[in-house]
């Protein structure tokens, strides 16, 4: 009786283990199902570069998968793009990037992309402002001779969120309230951004702005101040000998105080126009890279900010 009583046992229990282990696989299978339509749902992403993927993220938030062209670390001008790169072009809902041969690759694979993916070049977007490249400064301009570094204005880079957010909206029609928020949460941050340089840029005893490379002209022409670049819109473009004096000498004409170069830049240009000067220096970022740690595009550019103001003396 023990014996057949232990047996019942032991069969109930091992009846029980394998209906808690397809429990547990059903389970398994259950999330990992949820997990993949999840993933599925989202919107698959490209931007070109940084500053366009700071605004893809802020707008689209968890509801699209965001990936940048440009490796971190790596100069956007001189951008290369690799199989895979190309091939999550094809694989995407949508790629949005500065056009007009910024990077000539990007141009070239988007003019090849399967009809199904929505190509948005945000230097056409309405209402967006483009300069002229300083005169013979470099090469690496826009077509038409057009200043690239459209993302430095922060007026500019709420025309392309503005772009980016009406995309989005169209493609996920179910999320556009989403969407609509998200963009009116990064507009009142890049407004505030923006007063604030007005404010902290209106009195500066010196309105001459010496810089690594010709990044800032659009930060300049906002702010009412004079950009003089080292080098030219690439920052691969060096100066000859008789350049950098004659920039020395313009500077030091000007009464200039402090030269600025880019934090990811080597520095060893703008320290011998401030020692030809008696100069000091002084970090900016064209926001043209990935910022380290937990910095993103409006604590950068808050950080210029301070900087200018200090270098430019401003009260």
């Amino acid at each position: 009786k023990e014996r057949r009583t232990y047996m019942k046992s032991k069969k109930w229990l091992k009846s029980l283990a394998v209906t808690l282990s397809f429990a547990v696989i059903a389970l398994g299978l259950s999330s990992c199902s949820s997990s993949d339509e999840s993933s599925s749902s989202q919107l698959q992403v490209v931007s070109n570069f940084y500053p366009v993927k700071y605004l893809v993220d802020a707008i689209g938030g968890d509801l699209v998968s965001s990936t940048s062209l440009t490796p971190d670390g790596a100069e956007p001008h001189d951008l290369t793009l690799d199989a895979k790169s190309i091939a999550s072009m094809n694989e995407s809902d949508a790629i949005f990037y500065i056009g007009a041969s910024f990077q000539p690759d990007v141009d070239a694979a988007v003019s090849n992309l399967p009809a199904d993916v929505t190509a948005v070049d945000l230097a056409k977007a309405p209402g967006m402002v483009i300069l002229d490249a300083p005169a013979d400064l470099g090469k690496e301009s826009l077509t038409g001779g057009k200043d690239p570094h459209i993302w430095l204005m922060p007026s500019n880079m709420i025309v392309m969120g503005a772009q980016i957010a009406d995309t989005l909206k169209t493609l996920a029609p179910d999320s556009a309230e989403i969407f609509e928020a998200n963009f009116d949460t990064l507009k009142s941050e890049l407004s505030s951004l923006d007063q604030d340089m007005k404010i902290g840029l209106a009195s500066c005893e010196q309105k001459t702005l010496v810089t690594s490379h010709a990044a800032f002209q659009y930060l300049g022409n906002t702010y009412g101040l004079r950009q003089i670049a080292i080098t030219g819109i690439s920052p691969d473009d060096q100066p000859d000998a008789k350049l950098l004096a004659e920039i020395a000498n313009e500077a030091k004409a000007a009464g200039v105080k402090t030269v600025f170069f880019e934090d990811v830049l080597p520095a060893d240009l703008s320290e011998t126009v401030a020692r030809a000067i008696g100069a000091t220096t002084s970090l900016l970022s064209a926001l043209e890279f990935t910022p380290e740690g937990t910095n993103d595009y409006i604590s950068m550019m808050r950080d210029n900010l301070a900087n200018l103001r200090a270098g430019l003396n401003c009260r």
